[in-house]
């Protein structure tokens, strides 16, 4: 028998910040797991359902939580999303360049930080 993947766990030095951008970036609902009010989203927002949820906590030690895990949203126009995740309270990665992903990039993707300090890459396309 297999296990059932339900959670990614994502350190932040700001969990309600990045739990709302999250929420926003995903249109899934914030919720907070009580005791210790740790902020979650979920497509279902139902805490028995088995969907995907991510899970924010605050991370240890005054440790810097940046390029622990990538998040890739996919899917969309490259320029509008990225954007739109600015304006939600993304910040372009430190060494990524503004035209990151357009004709003449490296990548065709784009690198963005979350307000929590995730790192966090824009995907025109699923990459497979």
């Amino acid at each position: 028998m297999s296990s059932l993947l339900t959670e990614i766990v994502i350190e932040s030095n700001d969990p309600v910040g990045a739990a709302t951008f999250w929420s926003a970036a995903l249109g899934w609902e914030r919720r907070e797991y009580q005791p210790g009010s740790v902020p979650w989203v979920s497509a279902t927002g139902d805490p028995e359902q088995h969907d995907l949820k991510l899970v924010f906590v605050r991370a240890r030690d005054a440790r810097h939580p940046a390029n622990r895990l990538y998040l890739n949203p996919h899917g969309c126009d490259l320029p509008d999303e990225v954007g739109r995740l600015c304006e939600l309270g993304a910040t372009l990665a430190p060494g990524t360049d503004s035209d990151a992903g357009g004709s003449g990039a490296a990548t065709p993707w784009v690198s963005l930080v979350d307000p929590g300090g995730t790192g966090l890459t824009v995907l025109p396309q699923r990459i497979a």
